[in-house]
């Protein structure tokens, strides 16, 4: 916004869920006017939730756009962990978000801090990564150093386009593997067999239908007590007559 505001109080409790799963930012008690002209910041008096407040901004009293964004980069970071903000069974270095997920992202290796719930279904762990990462970016501790807001949109857009892309390759994928696994298949219904013919030494097809059919890969059980009875039977016969 030409006319920017500073809204000083960004967290998931201040952002509601509407029609079409669009989300809306409430909760302006807090908001401020953002700096025009030249001026880099407004001086202001610390408010805003613990956990949640830009480290720059309790410092030096300076409230900036950049102050949000330190806020939306701790529920990126909440959105990917399913962690909350503080968290008094940790040791004080890593109580908050950000010193306890750093080291894993840096590292590109998502999966140490990523929400359980999320291993249950298919995941695009490269999208997941993308949106920590960025959420680190969003709280570097020099203001400078992270991106506008309008970045940080397009950057998601850009993770979604891809997440969108991915999954669309994988049903492609899919697909085209049931039908060449549907193809694959044979049957034998309405083959029409002509002379059929087996040895006892020896196995052999005589049917222009079968051709496809390689000898060795077929094998015949003889059960040659079965044999032993028919021989048996056939020379009593023979000595009946």
């Amino acid at each position: 916004m030409k006319a920017s505001i500073i809204h000083r109080d960004v967290k998931p409790s201040n952002i509601l869920i509407g029609d079409g799963m669009e989300p809306k930012v409430c909760d302006f008690g807090l908001v401020r006017s953002g700096p025009v002209g030249d001026r880099s910041h407004v001086s202001s008096q610390i408010k805003g939730t613990p956990g949640y407040l830009d480290p720059a901004y309790c410092s030096t009293f300076h409230l900036t756009p950049f102050s949000d964004v330190y806020s939306f980069g701790i529920i990126l970071l909440q959105l990917v962990s399913a962690r909350p903000v503080l968290a008094s069974n940790r040791p004080i270095p890593d109580s908050h978000i950000v010193q306890w997920a750093g080291p894993s992202l840096e590292k590109g290796r998502v999966e140490e801090i990523l929400d359980a719930d999320l291993l249950t279904e298919p995941c695009n762990f490269e999208v997941m990564l993308k949106m920590g990462q960025l959420g680190l970016k969003c709280t570097s501790q020099q203001p400078k150093y992270r991106p506008t807001m309008a970045q940080v949109w397009q950057e998601l857009e850009e993770a979604l386009h891809g997440a969108d892309n991915f999954w669309k390759r994988k049903q492609l994928m899919q697909n085209s593997m049931e039908i060449e696994y549907s193809e694959s298949l044979a049957s034998t219904e309405g083959i029409r067999f002509g002379k059929f013919r087996v040895g006892m030494d020896s196995f052999a097809f005589e049917s222009a239908s079968l051709k496809c059919l390689e000898i060795n890969s077929v094998s015949i059980d003889i059960d040659h007590s079965t044999e032993k009875q028919l021989s048996a039977a056939a020379n009593d016969e023979q000595n009946k007559d």
